[in-house]
């Protein structure tokens, strides 16, 4: 194919939809491009190839951008400086996906940031998104105190165009601090962007939906209500939102508020068919059973929700209790396969702790702010939701009548965010070459791996 034919049909890759046609295009591109010797090309088609893999399957990502650094390295100038810079954001997001699945080992993902370290210290850029990555993967391996190390390390590194968002990398923090329960430093770090501090578009509702879980077990009520209704009006809708709807879940279990919880719970299920990553899939289900739960006993035990049809699964009514059975056997078989990665019981023990809570002592329902539906969808205020029988006749949960389930799944049915591991010290066992760990999920469910 000559290159003018092989740029053309690279334009009409780029035009596709996201899926598994516009990848294989781009792998064919890719292969006539390599037996060419068109190194130009092949960069070209590997950066739309790792975009693409980046909204599908964030931990396919590496190879390719190995292998647009390597080409860069043999072939100065092949890249312009706008692609330098998007080749380097997509190194830092290639191994932060890699703690997002249980197919890749520790071993490997440690090599991985190994890389990114050397190649940011030889660039002279700080090392300041390594360190992040390094207490993130220690915190998911249950290493707390590492953790707190190389927090502090995060902290105190320079900051430069090399560590990605200052107030995405603040909410990561805050999120670390309140799954280790240090609820008011949390509140502290996000200070500044509840404050109006910010210049990143998706705050302070990220921030929000991070603390949200802080003020409610500091016993600030009004503020954790206020936090959730305004940071899920925006996560309701965003693609990459699967990561923070745990934490909307279980705020709507443990503050009480289980009819909005469960209507955010089926709104939102398609997303654990096709996730981002495990990681978040593991969070959204337990944080589901966790719901289920508590809502079965405050009278929804057998209060219907739909489930819709995925693959081989028909469509089906649930109940509460039936629905909360299925999604805690789906997050104790995604914590056992991280565990069974990291060498360790700490995601399912984790996991155990989340399905055990209980509403915080002196925490009275208390009415949410209002909250104004969208232009495009109107919505019942949150007392229509209290079942006062369960036995009577109401609308099943994720079919209301003003839901267009079409819309729900086009818009939710796609979502992600990334976690990591910690230092060499702290590695566990390797769990494997991609080829003996690679596991499809299209036979069950596939943020953040805390």
């Amino acid at each position: 194919m000559s290159p003018d034919r092989l740029l053309a049909a690279l334009a009409d890759a780029r035009d596709q939809p996201d899926g598994a046609a516009k990848m294989a295009d781009l792998d064919r591109i890719v292969a006539y491009a390599d037996a060419a010797g068109d190194v130009r090309v092949g960069v070209a088609a590997r950066l739309v190839l790792v975009e693409v893999k980046q909204r599908v399957e964030p931990w396919r990502m590496l190879p390719a951008v190995q292998w647009c650094l390597a080409a860069a390295d043999r072939t100065p100038g092949v890249l312009d400086p706008v692609e330098i810079v998007r080749l380097r954001r997509h190194h830092r997001t290639a191994v932060a996906a890699l703690c997002g699945t249980s197919r890749i080992g520790l071993t490997r993902t440690g090599a991985a940031l190994d890389g990114l370290e050397r190649r940011l210290g030889s660039a002279g850029q700080s090392r300041r998104p390594v360190y992040a990555l390094r207490c993130r993967i220690a915190d998911h391996i249950g290493a707390e105190a590492t953790a707190r190390r190389w927090l502090a390390r995060w902290r105190a590194a320079p900051v430069d165009d090399s560590g990605g968002c200052a107030d995405c990398e603040a909410a990561d923090q805050a999120r670390l601090l309140v799954g280790w329960g240090c609820w008011t430093e949390a509140l502290e770090i996000v200070a500044p962007l509840l404050a109006g501090t910010y210049r990143c578009p998706d705050q302070p509702e990220r921030a929000l939906g991070t603390i949200q879980l802080a003020y409610l077990r500091l016993g600030r009520y009004d503020e954790a209500g206020d936090a959730h209704v305004r940071a899920y009006r925006r996560h309701r809708r965003e693609r990459d939102g699967l990561p923070f709807l745990a934490d909307h879940l279980r705020f709507c279990a443990l503050a009480g508020h289980h009819g909005r919880g469960l209507e955010i719970l089926a709104r939102h299920l398609p997303a654990l068919d096709q996730p981002y990553d495990e990681a978040s899939a593991l969070e959204f289900a337990a944080a589901g059973a966790l719901l289920c739960r508590l809502a079965g006993a405050d009278g929804f035990a057998r209060y219907p929700v739909h489930r819709p049809g995925y693959a081989q699964r028909h469509a089906a009514d649930l109940s509460v209790a039936a629905l909360g059975a299925e999604l805690t056997a789906t997050a104790e078989d995604l914590a056992g396969r991280f565990d069974a990665r990291n060498g360790t019981g700490h995601q399912s023990g984790r996991i155990a702790g989340w399905l055990a809570e209980r509403r915080p002592p002196g925490a009275a329902l208390r009415p949410l702010p209002a909250d104004p539906p969208p232009d495009d969808e109107w919505r019942p205020p949150d007392d229509e939701w209290v079942v006062a029988d369960p036995e009577a006749a109401t609308p099943r949960i994720g079919q209301e009548p003003w839901m267009d389930p079409e819309l729900v799944r086009e818009t939710d049915a796609q979502s992600m965010t990334d976690a990591q591991r910690g230092t060499h010290a702290q590695r566990g066992p390797d769990a494997g070459t991609a080829s003996s760990v690679e596991r499809r999920c299209d036979d069950r469910p596939r943020r953040s791996a805390r």
